[in-house]
């Protein structure tokens, strides 16, 4: 998804620099592919001072970042009786403290010059899915603190978020249990990252959207059971 969002931005002639925390050799690729002084960081957004020295790698090569997107997540399942406290707070680094710190930093990096940030939850913030406890609760915080974030640092920044649905489904997914996803959409099909790269491209470019939160599920945050 991060590939997808990279390179649509790039196609609009953007600069683009992509993170990476193990993928070192996907994000070389990526650079190579998109040229146009595409550079790529290694950094671990789980750590305290993961964030902040992201950025400042940035601003060592001249790079200040007129928007961030923050798409890095974890996916831990596990349902609540099998979460420990460490992968509780693992989950919680990762899927939300990661963007709090960015958005800090950022702040602090751009100053008057302002900027744009974008976060990728997805629709387990709206669902709560029971598998996924940790990770659910962290994506529904991420929808609070992008809309926290958008009047803390208004006027000069804006705060958005896209909630993709069933976009990318997990390699070896039998065709039965897409097909059973697909249906539980309004459009009764699966979505492709290129839809949630679309929604990013929105709001970088809607100069007037502010703590918005886009979801890009085919309609699957209205899908009810029957008498549910």
């Amino acid at each position: 998804m991060g590939a997808a969002i990279a390179r649509r931005l790039a196609a609009r002639g953007a600069r683009v620099a992509i993170h990476y925390h193990s993928s070192a050799r996907e994000a070389d690729a990526l650079v190579e592919e998109l040229g146009r002084g595409a550079a790529s960081f290694q950094a671990d957004l789980s750590s305290p001072t993961g964030p902040g020295n992201l950025l400042s790698r940035c601003a060592d090569v001249g790079l200040s970042p007129d928007a961030i997107v923050q798409s890095a997540a974890s996916f831990l399942k596990l349902p609540l009786a099998e979460t420990t406290a460490e992968q509780w707070d693992a989950v919680m680094a990762m899927n939300l403290r990661a963007l709090f710190l960015l958005a800090r930093d950022y702040g602090d990096l751009r100053g008057p010059q302002g900027g744009q940030i974008v976060a990728i939850a997805d629709s387990g913030a709206h669902e709560l899915w029971p598998a996924y406890f940790a990770h659910c609760v962290s994506k529904a915080a991420v929808l609070s603190l992008v809309r926290a974030l958008a009047k803390a640092m208004a006027p000069g920044f804006r705060v958005n978020a896209v909630v993709p649905g069933p976009v990318l489904a997990p390699d070896g997914t039998p065709d039965s249990q897409l097909a059973a996803i697909a249906e539980r959409t309004l459009l009764g099909r699966m979505g492709e990252p290129r839809h949630v790269a679309q929604a990013v491209e929105f709001l970088l470019t809607c100069d007037y959207a502010t703590g918005a939160v886009v979801d890009i599920t085919g309609g699957a945050h209205l899908w009810r059971r029957p008498g549910g």
